[in-house]
């Protein structure tokens, strides 16, 4: 696709700038935008879906719903730029600035009227596994749930594109000669590469980087963990002790993460919470179902912490929800989330979801 010389502008210009610095064109919402588009269309990055959204305050008053002939104002592009014709009628905008005492997280959500639902729209019952289902609708019930260290330990996590994994070391093989077969299993001995010191008693987590979301990064899943038992030169040996996937030879190994959850600690209700993206999922399932993982693109650096919970809420009134997510892993930068609850087929790729429920 032939891309307009006001859009390669915008590529070249970086998005973020603060409201009003820079020159802004406009884009004409049609069926079928999100800000997701807008922001690889504009930016060439879904990571910059705030840059639209933080310009359009007084416009959008949720990001996950913009609908046909608003106008979005865009930073960083000199004029209006857009493939497709625009809708007959286009209502004049305002650009009325946040007060300054107001933070922006705060900004009341506003009510808007909702889309028609097309007559004879699908319901979908799903199927998961017994032990996903029992604890999602558990949590469900209790208005909560803690996250438990087997939980996070298997977490996989997203790395953006710009990031290369942490890894101490390398699996290398058995440790005890004659086994047989490349799988390594519970229990088992693994020789562990590893040029930096270890201790007897560490825990390791074992992963493998297993796909590659487009202009998003790659995902790292956990396979297992390791405790070391003897040090030697430049290489330990480890006995396995947990098992999320096959093991095998050239696994990275990295120090297993902190668990800081305590018992008795859960999520309080919070107003006005922080909005943030799917940016994926860990897996390519073409349906997303309870007990899935979807990145968010927000992470602890952002005040995201593990067992936070947030909501995907309906288009017309802002109490009625769709889906929730709980938080199970964090990375400075992003946070991986389980599904809990699901209406339909909601959870895709460039959806918005508000915090809701935040550990105390």
């Amino acid at each position: 696709m032939v891309r307009s010389a006001a859009a390669l502008v915008a590529v070249l210009i970086l998005p973020s700038f603060a409201h009003g610095q820079v020159p802004q064109g406009t884009h004409t919402v049609v069926d079928d935008d999100t800000l997701w588009d807008l922001a690889i269309r504009y930016y060439d990055s879904p990571w910059e879906w705030r840059t639209i959204f933080e310009a359009n305050r007084s416009v959008v008053e949720d990001p996950h719903w913009i609908f046909p002939e608003e106008v979005l104002v865009i930073p960083g592009l000199p004029g209006t730029a857009t493939d497709r014709p625009p809708m007959e009628t286009m209502p004049e905008t305002t650009d009325e600035p946040l007060a300054d005492d107001v933070p922006s997280d705060l900004v009341p959500f506003g009510l808007r009227p909702a889309r028609p639902v097309s007559e004879g729209a699908r319901t979908i019952f799903y199927t998961d596994e017994q032990q996903e289902r029992a604890e999602a609708l558990a949590a469900e019930n209790r208005d909560y749930a803690t996250v438990s260290a087997d939980r996070v330990y298997s977490a996989p996590w997203l790395l953006r594109q710009d990031i290369e994994p942490r890894s101490s070391g390398r699996v290398a093989g058995f440790a005890e000669p004659g086994e047989r077969g490349t799988t390594m299993r519970m229990f088992d001995q693994i020789r562990i590469e590893m040029p930096a010191p270890a201790r007897v008693g560490a825990n390791l987590q074992l992963f493998r980087i297993t796909r590659t979301i487009p202009m998003v990064g790659r995902v790292a899943r956990p396979v297992g963990v390791a405790t070391v038992s003897v040090l030697g030169d430049g290489e330990v040996v480890a006995q396995i002790s947990k098992v999320y996937d096959r093991i095998q030879a050239g696994d990275l190994v990295r120090a297993l993460p902190d668990y800081t959850v305590q018992r008795g600690e859960y999520p309080e209700v919070v107003t006005g919470g922080s909005e943030a993206m799917i940016m994926g999922f860990a897996g390519d399932q073409v349906i997303t179902d309870i007990g899935h993982i979807a990145f968010l693109d927000l992470g602890s650096d952002d005040g995201v912490a593990i067992g936070d919970e947030f909501i995907l809420y309906g288009e017309a009134v802002t109490t009625e929800t769709h889906g929730s997510l709980q938080v199970v892993f964090t990375t400075p930068t992003t946070a991986s989330a389980r599904v809990l609850t699901m209406d339909d087929d909601v959870w895709k790729q460039g959806v918005i979801v508000r915090l809701a429920r935040k550990m105390r």
